[in-house]
């Protein structure tokens, strides 16, 4: 059978993507967020509001419900980055954090608490997807929050401010060899993040061992507006962390307008 030579590079072609991508997955860390549909409001939820801070990057991805199979009982989303970046190399057990935000009517539910969940985990592998589980049964996230947020609407009125202001804490007096950082901060789906390029002239102007970094939000977000309550997570990423991890992400929710809201986040 004659098979022309057009054929014959569209096959060529194809192996040689499929070889190339190959390769490059073989650099590729992936994180694989699992979301539980049994515990998300189908019928008024518009879209998944996804964020994830893993290995120095940021992950900003939304879902709309229209696309999503509602005979399945979870969504699989894969969050990848390279496994190496200019700061450092990813490792287990690196630790990170992902979340996910049910955004409805955005206008009618703008001063209300959005409904999400968030978790942190460490890489189990980084030639293997590690998992994690979003909107798990048992979950107590949102709850908490939803505590914070009602007891906080009887005591004060804060409908004039307007940023929101979170204080990262690095403390390094355990790791004053560290030449470079990155610092990053997420509230309500929004993520903000920092490279320190030159760590020790930083220290040698400080009084202390610790790198400080104060992110100033807006309040005012895409999917509503930040509560005292929401939950906001920090991670601190640079080679000369480990051991034991290469990334370090703590979190709190906030608990005020008026000052910084701080976490130290190692």
């Amino acid at each position: 059978m004659y098979v022309s030579s057009s054929y014959e590079s569209a096959f060529a072609k194809k192996d040689k993507d499929d070889e190339d991508k190959k390769e490059k997955d073989k650099d590729q860390l992936v994180v694989n967020a699992q979301i539980n549909l049994n515990n998300v409001d189908m019928k008024n939820t518009k879209f998944i509001w996804v964020t994830a801070f893993i290995n120095g990057e940021d992950f900003k991805q939304d879902i709309p419900i229209s696309s999503i199979d509602k005979t399945k009982k979870k969504v699989d989303v894969e969050l990848k980055t390279d496994v190496k970046n200019d700061i450092f190399e990813a490792d287990t057990p690196d630790e990170f954090f992902v979340c996910a935000y049910q955004v409805g009517d955005v206008l009618k539910d703008y001063k209300s608490l959005t409904k999400f969940d968030c978790n942190e985990g460490d890489l189990l592998s980084i030639s293997k997807p590690t998992e994690i589980e979003l909107f798990k049964s048992g979950s107590q996230v949102y709850a908490k929050s939803q505590a914070v947020y009602a007891a906080h609407l009887t005591n004060v009125n804060d409908s004039n401010i307007d940023k929101v202001k979170i204080k990262i804490l690095a403390p390094l007096s355990d790791k004053k060899g560290t030449e470079k950082l990155v610092i990053g901060a997420m509230i309500k789906g929004q993520i903000q993040s920092e490279v320190i390029e030159d760590v020790q002239a930083e220290l040698d102007k400080s009084k202390d061992d610790t790198i400080k970094r104060t992110f100033t939000f807006d309040r005012k977000t895409d999917i509503g507006l930040i509560q005292v309550g929401d939950r906001y997570h920090a991670c601190v990423s640079g080679e000369d962390l480990r051991p034991p991890e290469g990334s370090e992400c703590e979190k709190r929710v906030i608990k005020q307008f008026d000052k910084p809201n701080s976490l130290p986040a190692r």
